[in-house]
């Protein structure tokens, strides 16, 4: 298992941020040809009414455009000791989150906003399906130019199971035998 490469997709769960999104998209694609057209109602030239026509027309495409690239994946790669997470946005563009050494991984535990507290972050990079799920776990890393950084990500028990030999010997005897004290 040194050279496996082990992949998960997750999809981003629809939450309050996406039905938002996409009503301000709905309302913008009908409101703006409307004011054309009540522009051409209220000056009397109705040739602005063919300019709504067209602004319609592109502001479909828009509307579609902008709904899709709501519809957001996650990436987990694991090879050998890196752990990379992706993100895809409507399966047309792929955005880099972060990347690091499963060694530099200082802490890992299930998401617990105390537990969270307790680390001074530079940064927290999101790769979850949820905001805030009992399947979330976080990984504590250092970066090399942001300091103390976490990631929090819903991995599934292969991704699991694959990061998990590759910890720093630190981590493995706090995670496995600080508990069963």
């Amino acid at each position: 298992m040194d050279n496996a490469l082990v992949e998960q997709v997750v999809n981003k769960e629809k939450d309050v941020r996406y039905y938002l999104n996409l009503i301000l998209i709905i309302l913008a694609t009908i409101g703006i040809p409307a004011i054309f057209v009540m522009i051409s109602f209220l000056t009397g030239v109705h040739y602005w009414i063919i300019v709504a026509f067209f602004i319609l027309l592109f502001c479909i495409y828009g509307a579609w455009f902008f709904i899709s690239s709501l519809r957001v994946d996650y990436e987990y790669s694991c090879l050998t000791n890196t752990l990379r997470f992706d993100k895809i946005i409507a399966k047309r563009r792929r955005r880099a989150i972060v990347k690091f050494d499963i060694k530099s991984v200082t802490d890992f535990f299930p998401f617990d906003d105390q537990e969270m507290s307790k680390h001074k972050l530079s940064k927290v990079f999101r790769a979850s399906a949820k905001e805030f799920s009992e399947d979330n776990y976080v990984a504590v890393f250092r970066h090399e130019a942001r300091g103390e950084c976490a990631v929090i990500f819903t991995p599934n028990e292969k991704m699991l199971e694959a990061i998990k030999p590759y910890f720093s010997a630190e981590l493995k005897k706090k995670l496995y035998f600080s508990k069963r004290s």
